[in-house]
């Protein structure tokens, strides 16, 4: 009787750790998709920066051209 309730806690002890490996390696790769993510939305961000500058640039020489 008492091995069978050593071995029940075994494999539930065992259960457990591999259930919370498999947490830890999915929340690894969530990190590194969340990683990716950033590092795309920052060069969109700078992308539109840039193409602002450009924009204001260009309305700046539109406006020197009207005033000929």
């Amino acid at each position: 009787m008492l091995i069978k309730k050593l071995i029940g806690l075994i494999l539930i002890l065992g259960f457990f750790v591999m259930a919370c490996k498999d947490t830890k390696k999915e929340q690894e790769e969530l990190n590194q998709k969340l990683e990716q993510i950033e590092a795309v939305e920052t060069a969109v961000d700078s992308t539109l920066n840039a193409v602002n500058e450009k924009a204001e640039q260009v309305e700046e020489l539109i406006k020197e051209l009207d005033s000929i």
